[in-house]
């Protein structure tokens, strides 16, 4: 199962396959790695006689799995119970989801797109912005005034920018974040429901 929000998330913080990972875990309450490995490996099909090669290095290894699990528990999202194997000696973790931090990570997250859009809305409501013809970088009606009206980039002269769709879109986005915080999304819901498996 895959939660694009989640993944989202994950991926502006680590890399594809920690987000391949997690999305591993949270199909399971409790996981050991090699069983991910052969999750994640299984879900790329055997090769092909002409793309052996090809699909062997696209094969994840047992320590890009372990770099993955490291990851996702420094940063509170995934947490090991580790076992000592009778026969082996060795010892064998046990990986499972950190539902609650999940959670938070996701709302904290879309709080600070919230906040985010609001600031753009406002400066964009403030603000008489003005742009060139190849439209570089919009700056505010002091700046542009400083300038002379040229912009810095090409040389051409600056305009004032139409901005009222860029103000009916931030609306409409914060609008939607507004709706979703606190009602929570499908994918919080499914979370909290994987959770009680």
């Amino acid at each position: 199962m895959s939660f694009p929000q989640i993944d989202d998330i994950i991926l502006k913080l680590t890399d594809e396959i920690t987000v391949r990972v997690l999305n591993t875990l949270l199909d399971h309450k409790e996981i050991i790695d090699e069983e991910i490995v052969n999750i994640l490996n299984a879900d790329l099909g055997e090769p092909q006689e002409n793309e052996a090669e090809e699909k062997e290095s696209s094969r994840i290894a047992l320590k890009m799995v372990r770099k993955s699990l490291y990851q996702l528990n420094e940063r509170s999202l995934a947490r090991y119970r580790r076992v000592r194997d009778k026969e082996t000696g060795y010892f064998v973790y046990y990986w499972s989801p950190i539902w609650e931090r999940i959670r938070d990570l996701i709302i904290s997250r879309r709080k600070l797109s919230l906040k985010k859009l609001r600031q753009r809305l406002d400066y964009e409501q403030r603000n008489l912005l003005y742009v060139c013809d190849e439209g570089h970088t919009p700056v505010t009606f002091s700046d542009a005034f400083e300038l002379g009206f040229i912009c810095t980039t090409c040389g051409k002269e600056l305009a004032q920018k139409e901005n009222q769709q860029t103000i009916e879109f931030l609306k409409a986005k914060i609008k939607e974040l507004e709706e979703v915080l606190p009602s929570g999304l499908e994918e919080l819901k499914a979370l909290e429901e994987m959770r009680e498996r």
